[in-house]
């Protein structure tokens, strides 16, 4: 029988894409049609929005690969949002201005590159570029400069000038006009990663996708490819000319048959790099025989409520459609059975690090949505301890009952930036974020019924004429065993009324 290490920390590979080793996040990628856009040359311009750990920094890292492994002759730049924005800081944030100081500093970071890249100047325009790329760190000192710098002295005075680029637009497009061959790509991964929910970064964002607009249209051979959150995505409400980049923007999500593509794949690429192979793995093929890959590290049935299910059901359930998660539970779970000394990872395992894990889940969430809802913890622990299964009355009545009599309405936040009016409003947020999810039950199969996300239904909780379409809502299993929510049974019908000790001292009703 085949022995693999189920401690090894490379089983299931990196959580974070652009830390993978280039090469081993190709061998176990998984293409989809939504990437076409994304991945295909001929566009400029392409971004690409999720949630957290969807793999946004996977498939940018994977098409900055393909880039590099491409015989043209062409300049890459990988860079963060917070390491473009740390080139200047912006003096105001009007919208114009914004947009001016976008295409100023990504320029300039693409003037930098290309001075980097040059082996000798001879034009006065060539020469700007280097000595700018040299100023700002991004190469060495050409040798005279640098023989110049060493012999300059108060007995032997040297002044270098070195005129300061006004314009790196112009210099950019002028150099991009000369060349005939070579292109460059700008590849920037995270341009949200220091964002803060306020005016002034809602615009300081929104104005970078204005920018590179502009760029790829004003400038030749300049191409462009960008990652952001959905959350963040959907503050941008001030800045009406966001609506045409819309058509640039492709959706990151995954369906189960992909993610269990993406682990078998992972699993298959870790035996074939450490030439694990044995007469059991030769011919396995992750696109036919994920089941059998699977049970190379899992055991082939788990007990999951009253059922005995395939091993990546409970994996699907509790990453909730997120790579990384599903990277970070398998991991904690393969160390937990080398521990155990087993040889293949059981729901026993799962079970045990479930409390780790969903802890992990809960700081995830808060750090992602608490810029939309800032008292997002203390609702979410209105559910702590209670049943994971409501009907929508029930829903709403926990919400009311126990957080908005709670602590009084007009104490609740705004909720993406609109103020409160009714619980049903909180309960749609906490469906949006994948706190909670629709569920619908197949008829004597309760334990298989479906999870239906936001994404799918995103109509559901604001139609006051069909809330639920028929559906029930459960707390999502990768919060649960962290909140204290053991049981997957049903609240009780009738909606539980606060104690007076919950209550408020100033507790005006809410509408």
């Amino acid at each position: 029988m085949l022995k693999i290490n189920l401690a090894d920390g490379t089983l299931f590979g990196n959580d974070a894409g652009e830390d993978e080793i280039p090469d081993v996040l190709a061998s176990y990628f998984v293409n989809q049609d939504s990437f076409e856009p994304f991945l295909n040359r001929k566009n400029r311009l392409s971004i690409v929005r999720s949630r957290k750990g969807m793999g946004k920094s996977a498939l940018i890292s994977r098409f900055g690969y393909d880039l590099d492994n491409d015989e043209k002759h062409q300049i890459v730049i990988r860079v963060t949002g917070s390491q473009v924005m740390g080139i200047s800081m912006p003096e105001n944030y009007d919208n114009i201005y914004l947009k001016n100081y976008w295409v100023r500093v990504l320029c300039a970071r693409i003037n930098f590159e290309i001075g980097k890249s040059i082996g000798f100047a001879f034009s006065d325009q060539s020469m700007a570029m280097v000595e700018n790329a040299e100023i700002a760190g991004f190469r060495d000192k050409n040798i005279v400069s640098a023989l110049i710098s060493r012999i300059s002295s108060s007995k032997i005075p040297i002044e270098i000038t070195q005129p300061e680029i006004k314009n790196h637009e112009s210099l950019l497009q002028r150099a991009m006009e000369q060349e005939k061959d070579r292109e460059v790509w700008l590849l920037v991964d995270d341009i949200d990663s220091t964002y803060v929910n306020n005016e002034q970064q809602q615009a300081l964002v929104s104005n970078f996708f204005s920018a590179a607009r502009s760029i790829v249209r004003d400038i030749r051979k300049v191409n462009l490819r960008a990652t952001i959150r959905t959350d963040v995505w959907t503050n941008f409400t001030q800045n009406e000319d966001l609506d045409k980049s819309e058509q640039y923007i492709i959706d990151l999500n995954w369906t189960a048959n992909e993610l269990e593509t993406i682990l078998s794949k992972k699993i298959l690429s870790f035996i074939e790099r450490n030439k694990l192979h044995d007469s059991t793995t030769e011919n396995l093929d992750y696109a036919k025989d994920s089941g059998k890959i699977l049970e190379l590290i899992f055991k082939r049935r788990m007990q999951w409520g009253s059922s005995a299910v395939r091993p990546f059901r409970p994996i699907q359930i509790l990453s909730s459609g997120r790579p990384r998660w599903m990277s970070q539970l398998c991991r904690l779970s393969g160390s937990e059975a080398s521990k155990r000394k087993q040889d293949l990872i059981g729901i026993q395992e799962i079970n045990y690090i479930l409390k780790r894990y969903t802890r992990y889940r809960l700081d995830d969430i808060y750090k992602e949505h608490n810029h939309q809802f800032s008292d997002l913890k203390n609702l979410i622990e209105t559910f702590a301890n209670k049943k994971a299964r409501y009907s929508t009355s029930e829903l709403l009545g926990e919400i009311l009952n126990n957080y908005c009599n709670r602590i009084g309405s007009a104490n609740i936040p705004e909720i993406d930036g609109s103020p409160y009016s009714r619980p049903v409003e909180l309960a749609h947020f906490l469906f949006k974020i994948g706190f909670i999810a629709a569920r619908k039950s197949h008829k004597n199969r309760t334990e298989l019924a479906e999870f239906v996300r936001h994404e799918e239904r995103p109509e559901l909780l604001t139609d006051s004429r069909n809330l639920d379409d028929n559906h029930e809502w459960e707390v999502y299993p990768s919060y649960r065993n962290a909140l204290g929510i053991l049981s997957t049974g049903r609240a009780k019908r009738q909606v539980r009324r606060p104690f007076d000790r919950n209550r408020s001292r100033a507790n005006p009703k809410p509408s």
